[in-house]
């Protein structure tokens, strides 16, 4: 319990668990130090970038696959640092060919997201081979050293899978319940704590979206594991877990409460029953996984207590919207009960299958040449790549910098998709570095000795492996600390302060100039996109959901539940332009508020959703509710309207603002009364709010 309780307060140490980490970090130690300590330093780096390279290669969940991904890496890797050694004398060759080279590497994504993995981390190899070029060496040592650290990377998996099967599956179902948890504790904040609705959205918004993206994930693993007759007991049994994990995460979206000075003045004690009774559910969450869930005590819970409470007379109205959290934390509980059983037969996760290259190369190559255009995501990414690299390289030689291919490296991790990602890992990077540096700077002054530096590396190392996929700035301040001491094991530990923070700073600034350049992908201007995305979603599910009504058969069951889910993903990708949006330099706080408007907006009609869409089976087609279904599909798609005649309107958010009272009243009014109401209501209700929507963008033309 003293474990779990850890867990649940601090999440970030879930990492720490992760097999795919421990092993990559394993790999990367045992092929470093043994040759650091026989002498070969350089070698040990070698060996320990090549291991580096791979794991940024090994992206498959399907044994069958990686080995596939592994067959393609290898040669890859030897061939594309055996050419940096070729063309490493000529400059001019050296910048051309690398401007190819790189850009056909991260095209590659295009084919697949495992092939532009692979490339990426082809791209890293290369960067690698430079900075440990030395003239006088034979040109096939480096490719060897860094492929023989691609090798070891290999074997130290293949003992990971072969002994502790569908592991990283279970750390990431275990990462979902642990946010699961998070979730649930945080929506029964309004029992004993005052406040702020805004923040609480923003915050159960937040975990939102981690829950879908560690559900898509660990669903589209196991959707390529079954089509690749991986199917197994334990195997079906995870994908029981995940599906009662999104039953569970729908039921939170229905939890939002506030207690009223009435229920605070009158039920103190009730108040506190149940906000105990969700801590509790909340700390099993955290501690379930497919190993242990058999063997853990289920909290022991009195729902029945809980709902006979005698609530006074002038509590009663109040005391519903409570009573309605209780119902639904009673379902989260029976959900965990069921959790407990054995399941030996499960029906085929219903995902798209899995994204196979075919190897026709005039598929390929039509492929890859209907990417050649600048409305490309795939293209724009690679030429702004391409772009960085090579300038990066030509003042890299013209200037002369020592150790001036970090330059490349930093150009490389730094650069994103659009200006907010690149923005963010920007000022990681620099954060990152520079608080490593002041650290490596008290190893100089102190003199650290040489014994100690092997530790250095070693934890170092391993906090890196562990932090470099959610706390970037993180990673790079330990990666500082292992470079220091791999380089002054080698004897250059004093030479690397000033090159390594001239060249974070030069390699920071150059992928920003091309993604300024090339599109930067402002959130504010794609906004409306999205949110005219997100209604054509609540009018495909309201569509589906009035033909399921008229003909109540599974297979139009299943088409309500896809556009549901749709409905679901639309959403969180709404809140998830707020959060880009914050990450641009300069983001205006009143354009953030706007967004987040919207994205709260679009949330509650989320809910309402959810309300009627748990209350499918028990709803009977007749003509008022056809009615109340048609009234609200028809404001949807004057919204729709609306949205595409503002689009282009930089000024939208500002017009919407002018009704945010109006706005916020609506959503004070759902939140309250959404427990109580009835189907027919809630469809009104839906109609309510989406003209609040119309009537503030109708302002703009007043």
């Amino acid at each position: 319990m003293i474990q779990s309780n850890i867990l649940l307060r601090y999440p970030s140490l879930r990492t720490f668990f992760n097999l795919r980490t421990n092993i990559a970090a394993l790999s990367f130690i045992s092929c470093s130090i043994p040759l650091f300590l026989m002498g070969h330093v350089t070698m040990g780096i070698a060996f320990s970038l090549g291991s580096i390279s791979c794991g940024f290669a090994d992206t498959s969940s399907v044994t069958k696959y990686r080995i596939y991904d592994f067959a393609i890496a290898l040669p890859l890797f030897f061939l594309i640092s055996l050419g940096i050694e070729l063309v490493f004398p000529h400059s001019w060759l050296f910048a051309s060919s690398l401007a190819i080279v790189s850009f056909v590497l991260f095209m590659l994504a295009v084919l697949t997201p495992r092939l532009g993995a692979i490339g990426f981390a082809a791209i890293l190899l290369a960067i690698y081979a430079m900075l440990l070029h030395q003239e006088g060496r034979p040109v096939w040592l480096i490719p060897m050293w860094l492929t023989g650290g691609a090798v070891w990377y290999i074997f130290w998996q293949a003992l990971a899978i072969t002994f502790l099967p569908n592991q990283e599956s279970k750390d990431i179902l275990s990462d979902l319940y642990q946010a699961l948890a998070k979730k649930l504790m945080i929506h029964d904040q309004g029992f004993v704590f005052a406040t702020d609705k805004n923040q609480l959205f923003i915050k159960s918004a937040r975990f939102r979206s981690q829950i879908a993206t560690l559900s898509h994930t660990l669903e589209y693993r196991i959707h390529q594991q079954f089509s690749c007759g991986e199917d197994s007991a334990k195997l079906q049994d995870m994908y029981r877990f995940l599906k009662i994990s999104e039953h569970i995460n729908e039921q939170t979206r229905l939890m939002y409460f506030t207690s009223t000075p009435y229920l605070k003045q009158y039920c103190p004690q009730w108040l506190e029953q149940i906000h105990s009774a969700n801590q509790q559910i909340s700390q099993y969450l955290a501690q379930v996984t497919v190993n242990n869930v058999h063997y853990l005590a289920l909290p022991k819970v009195d729902f029945d207590a809980l709902r006979s409470y005698q609530v006074p007379k002038d509590a009663q109205q109040e005391a519903i919207a409570a009573q309605s959290f209780i119902n639904k934390l009673d379902i989260i509980f029976l959900s965990l009960c069921e959790l407990k059983n054995q399941s030996n037969t499960i029906a085929s996760p219903t995902v798209s299958k899995p994204i196979i290259l075919n190897w026709k190369w005039r598929d390929i190559v039509s492929k890859l040449t209907s990417q050649m255009t600048l409305k490309s995501s795939y293209f724009r990414h690679a030429l702004r790549g391409t772009l960085s690299l090579t300038t990066g390289l030509i003042i890299v030689r013209l200037l002369n910098l020592d150790f001036g291919f970090w330059t490349l490296m930093t150009s490389l991790l730094i650069l994103r998709p659009n200006l907010s990602m690149t923005w963010t890992r920007l000022l990681q990077r620099l954060t990152g570095t520079i608080c490593g540096l002041v650290v490596v700077s008290g190893l100089l002054h102190f003199q650290v000795s040489t014994d100690i530096l092997p530790f250095i590396f070693c934890i170092a190392a391993v906090l890196f492996f562990h932090t470099s996929a959610r706390h970037y700035g993180f990673a790079v301040f330990f990666v500082t600390l292992f470079v220091f001491a791999g380089f002054s094991l080698n004897g250059q530990g004093d030479n690397i302060m000033l090159p390594r923070l001239d060249n974070t700073v030069l390699g920071v600034f150059i992928p920003l100039i091309f993604v300024f350049i090339l599109t930067p992908g402002w959130q504010k201007k794609s906004f409306p996109t999205q949110l005219n995305t997100t209604i054509k979603g609540y009018i495909d599910y309201l569509i589906s959901l009035k033909t399921y009504l008229a003909n109540k058969q599974d297979l139009l069951a299943e088409n309500v539940q896809h556009n549901f889910q749709n409905c679901v993903v639309n959403d969180t990708n709404l809140f998830d332009h707020w959060i880009g949006y914050l990450g641009e330099p300069h983001f205006k706080s009143q354009t953030s508020e706007h967004i987040l408007l919207c994205s709260r907006s679009s949330n509650i009609i989320l809910r309402i959703l959810t309300q009627l869409n748990e209350n499918k089976l028990h709803l009977m087609p007749d003509s008022d509710i056809n009615s109340d279904i048609d009234h609200a599909i028809m404001s949807l798609k004057l919204l729709q309207q609306k949205l595409h005649q503002s689009s282009n309107h930089s000024d939208l958010f500002q017009h919407i603002s002018k009704q945010e009272k109006l706005i916020y009243q609506s959503f004070t009014y759902i939140e309250n009364e959404i427990y109580r109401l009835d189907n027919t209501a809630l469809l009104m209700l839906l109609s309510k709010e989406v003209r609040s929507f119309v009537s503030a963008i109708d302002h703009q033309s007043q």
